[in-house]
């Protein structure tokens, strides 16, 4: 059973938190806190690998790969404790973690084993410290790091734990290379495709909402691969990395990409997103198939239930790919020339030999909002209003 406290008595006291799914620590964990000599947190091995949960990967098809190791060493117990919080959330993590907020515990690991990457914060870096491989070290800098720590590798410290944990997977695949290992793969994820032969008929719109809905009850990335997203605007976020580095990563490492993909990904409203493609030829010069072993591969070894793509126009044959997904919604409207190019488009597929994907496609009408003042306000009124009902009713069966 998980447990919120384990207590282990040596010389002195030692408290050891395993923490639930809940985001919120018990009084009682806090003031038992209060009087150990140190704090070191095991996460990782003996809950995600248990015998039990090895039994239930193997027996639904899966691997069981050994993972890396990741070592967090920092005095600022709350910052560890919300390093450890957001790691807790986060599936599919390629590393296991040990963190330390005592030199000496730290020390006595380090006598032992060398982790595959050691995040220090600048602080409490020392001599002892620096015995281990420097390309192994990141120093996590509260502030202007010091002209002694410029050989090292830095991450600042005090921004979203999203961006800390999306440079430190970038730095591990850095370090690691060639031993990068994926973690516990299981049953393939559903693949649901957004696509229509017609334009403006709110096909964002539709796979936003699917993703925020089945986000409440699975595990769902979302794939955008419009020419022109708007996702950028959409979460008001500035990105990194995108979909075009994780293509450019897969094409030199594809067996590491499940790895890469926790780099890129950022999360919102329930479901995790890959920032799309900056430059349309991107999308027009990967060839079809490529795409489509990348999808193949996303599915196979990541951690999420539903991966929903939404297909743009500008690929050089997006039926290769709609070929590959469980489920297929088509977005349509009622105006008559829209109506004449989906029958234009069901007919192609039947003449060259796509029938099938209309087995799998269900044609959608989803009411559209006629007046809104802002994003804010128009994704409210999609999402809680008659479009997010139509959804949901539709999203019934999934």
């Amino acid at each position: 059973r998980s447990s919120d406290l384990l207590i282990t008595l040596t010389k002195s006291i030692y408290i050891i938190c395993v923490y639930s799914k809940t985001k919120h620590r018990t009084t009682r964990t806090k003031k038992i806190r209060h009087m150990c000599k140190e704090l070191v947190y095991p996460i990782g091995r003996n809950r995600g690998e248990s015998v039990a949960h090895v039994k239930d990967v193997i027996s639904k098809g899966g691997k069981l790969l050994k993972k890396g190791s990741l070592a967090v060493f920092d005095n600022d117990e709350n910052y560890t404790e919300s390093f450890l919080e957001y790691i807790e959330e986060k599936k599919g993590m390629p590393f296991e973690i040990q963190v330390f907020t005592k030199q000496e515990s730290l020390l006595q690991y380090l006598e032992s084993r060398e982790p595959q990457l050691l995040l220090v914060a600048s602080d409490v870096m020392c001599h002892e410290i620096e015995k281990v491989n420097r390309e192994k070290i990141v120093i996590l800098a509260g502030e202007e790091v010091s002209s002694s720590f410029s050989e090292y590798r830095t991450i600042y410290k005090y921004q979203s734990m999203e961006n800390v944990i999306r440079q430190v997977i970038d730095y591990y695949i850095d370090i690691t290379k060639d031993s990068i290992f994926v973690p516990v793969t299981k049953n393939k994820s559903e693949i649901i495709g957004i696509y229509s032969p017609v334009g403006n008929v709110g096909k964002t719109a539709v796979a936003w909402a699917m993703a925020q809905t089945l986000g409440a009850d699975y595990t769902v990335l979302y794939i955008n691969m419009q020419e022109y997203s708007g996702m950028d605007r959409m979460f008001y976020t500035d990105f990194g990395a995108n979909l075009s580095d994780l293509m450019y990563f897969y094409k030199q490492s594809p067996e590491s990409m499940a790895v890469k993909l926790k780099a890129v990904t950022y999360s919102a409203e329930g479901f995790d997103y890959i920032p799309p493609l900056v430059y349309s030829y991107d999308l027009r010069n990967i060839d079809t198939g490529q795409w489509l072993q990348f999808i193949q591969n996303v599915a196979e070894l990541t951690e999420y239930d539903k991966i929903i793509i939404e297909f743009g126009q500008v690929l050089n044959n997006p039926m290769i790919l709609l070929e590959s997904c469980n489920r297929i919604f088509v977005p349509v409207s009622n105006d008559w020339m829209n109506q004449c190019k989906k029958k234009e488009w069901e007919e192609y597929l039947l003449r060259t030999g796509y029938e099938e994907i209309l087995d799998r496609t269900e044609m959608l009408q989803v009411p559209q909002i006629r007046q809104w003042s802002s994003l804010d306000e128009y994704k409210e009124c999609y999402l809680w209003g008659e479009p997010g009902d139509y959804i949901r009713q539709v999203l019934g069966g999934l």
